[in-house]
């Protein structure tokens, strides 16, 4: 009897193992970006500002921006490129004015254009008798979507677009701390935390600064350790396939989530519905990971499946479904998957008769 009992634990022990080790290698390619080992530098100065609990970039500048990624001990060049902030601090290089007509696009990074110049720019500044508004701004979810459409409510906004990720759904409020605006403004006063960085990289490399910034960082990191091995043994095992594939399918189809985040974000979603009606529209982006493990997030299809619910006016942009679209080394699209998110959207105004 005991023999047989440790016969089937083997046997489902090996099938399991089987199961994980067929996935890993045959059915989804392994993406090992950690985003913990990315680092952003902005040049030296005045980058964002917090208007009231939520954020723009600083009005009217030209910003350089780089991205460094930290593996195998060195760091490498993911992007490098300049941002151009408008006279109310949004990634485009028109200004805006009142009065005329416009559309409003809403969103996250990816709207913003994180990673190369803005994908908005595309548009001139317009598009038919529309000005453009690019109300996308890196790390925001749906709760920040709606505080940025009240900052500009003052313009005469006819459509809004809301472009998003399935990672939206579960993002606060958040604007920038005050070591985190001094660190962009002053390199020397950087702790490694701050996960923004400034440095006059337009005159010095930063190589030697980044050194520093990730050996500060460690030490941090060495004296909450034990948070980090527990926190590292939780990710390894929720990202186990044969843990990850079911209860994916269990929340998707039977779980109404309750996360206090989510719930913000949904009521945020239904306060811009009831706001503009049929004159809002959402686009549903496709992540890297979701192209890279063919298979939408949780989030993904829970937020889909709730939009539906509540308006017709959904679409998606999915990059052809193709990693080329993507950095290597990062989440966002590069400057080809940028020009393939902007077909998209020209082809859904088009679709709309706008």
């Amino acid at each position: 009897m005991i023999k047989n009992k440790v016969l089937l634990i083997i046997s489902i022990t090996f099938s399991l193992l089987f199961i994980e080790i067929f996935c890993t290698v045959f059915l989804f390619k392994k993406d090992n970006y950690d985003y913990k080992k990315r680092y952003l530098i902005f040049n030296e100065g005045k980058v964002f500002r917090n208007i009231e609990n939520f954020f723009t970039y600083h009005p009217n500048k030209k910003i350089k921006t780089a991205n460094y990624y930290y593996s195998e001990g060195k760091f490498t060049e993911v992007y490098n490129y300049e941002i151009h902030t408008n006279n109310m601090g949004l990634v485009q290089k028109n200004d805006i004015s009142e009065g005329i007509s416009s559309i409003l696009f809403l969103g996250d990074s990816f709207t913003e254009g994180q990673g190369s110049e803005s994908w908005i720019d595309y548009f001139e500044g317009n598009y038919k008798d529309y000005q453009i508004i690019n109300g996308g701004l890196l790390g925001t979810g749906f709760q920040q979507f709606e505080l940025l459409e009240k900052f500009l409510s003052r313009y005469d906004i006819k459509k809004v677009f809301v472009l998003f990720i399935g990672d939206d759904l579960r993002r606060n409020i958040f604007g920038f701390n005050p070591q985190q605006l001094e660190c962009l403004e002053d390199h020397s006063t950087c702790l490694g935390t701050e996960g923004f960085y400034g440095f006059p990289i337009e005159k010095k490399n930063p190589q030697k600064f980044l050194t520093q910034l990730k050996n500060k960082k460690s030490l941090i990191e060495e004296e909450i350790n034990f948070k980090l091995i527990r926190r590292k043994i939780k990710s390894m095992i929720s990202n186990l396939y044969i843990i990850k594939i079911p209860l994916d399918f269990l929340r998707s189809n039977f779980y109404e989530s309750k996360n206090e985040k989510m719930v913000k974000n949904f009521n945020s979603i239904k306060k811009l519905i009831k706001l503009y009606e049929k004159d809002i529209f959402f686009v549903h982006l496709k992540m890297k990971a979701e192209i890279t493990n063919k298979k939408k997030s949780y989030e993904s299809i829970y937020v889909e499946k709730n939009i539906k619910d509540l308006t017709s006016n959904y679409y998606e942009c999915k990059f052809d479904n193709d990693l080329k679209n993507f950095y290597v080394l990062d989440s966002h699209p590069n400057s080809k998957g940028y020009k393939n998110l902007f077909t998209c959207v020209i082809n859904i105004l088009k679709n709309e008769n706008i």
